[in-house]
């Protein structure tokens, strides 16, 4: 409802321009990204209000924007730095997908090819959704390679145990899409390379 004031949850909050937001801004969110709540303290006590929300943010690779282009970035090497600084690790793991997404070509842009619809993509959707929601919240069942992938990356520091959770849970979701019953290592490595993008930025 327009002009409706109170505390809303479940919702969708989307940052673009995410590396031009202060640095404190961001960094506020990381409690409410984890616990689904904004506790407010005042000499009068303490409120709290609910705020479980998807977080979506999009963002350039460096100030001019032209960074993934070589010999196409204004930036200097300090303000990329700088730009960059903006993000912090800790607020990134919180994201479940981060993805780059580069210039479309030219021949991208005319020959066209037909995308899937809308419908097709609803449909496989809200049969994952159907899976999950039959098997309940149980842990996912990994196969040994996809338990040995997750075990390597956590031994080399490319995964936090925070991180963990969230490749597990996007693994998981793969594996519905594609009506599997177990999630396999082909499944993890998608996951992972999902959250590749995460290097990209803090770089």
């Amino acid at each position: 409802m327009i002009g409706d004031r109170r505390p809303s949850s479940h919702g969708v909050l989307f940052l673009d321009e995410l590396g031009e937001f202060p640095v404190a801004a961001l960094e506020s969110l990381r409690q409410p990204l984890e616990e689904g709540v904004i506790r407010v303290s005042r000499a009068a006590g303490t409120a709290e209000f609910p705020a479980s929300f998807l977080l979506v943010a999009a963002m350039n690779p460096c100030p001019c924007g032209e960074g993934v282009y070589k010999g196409a970035c204004s930036c200097s090497v300090v303000m990329r730095a700088r730009y960059r600084r903006r993000i912090s690790a800790p607020f990134l793991d919180r994201f479940d997908l981060v993805v780059p997404v580069t210039r479309p070509t030219a021949s991208e842009l005319l020959d066209r090819v037909p995308a899937e619809s809308s419908a097709d993509v609803a449909a496989r959707v809200a049969m994952a959704r159907n899976r999950a929601d039959s098997r309940g919240p149980q842990e996912p069942v990994l196969t040994k390679e996809a338990t040995d992938t997750l075990s390597r990356k956590l031994a080399e520091g490319e995964l936090s145990a925070r991180g963990l959770g969230k490749v597990t849970r996007v693994a998981r979701t793969i594996a519905d899409l594609a009506e599997a019953e177990v999630v396999n290592d082909d499944h993890v490595s998608e996951a992972l390379l999902l959250r590749a993008g995460r290097s990209v930025v803090v770089a």
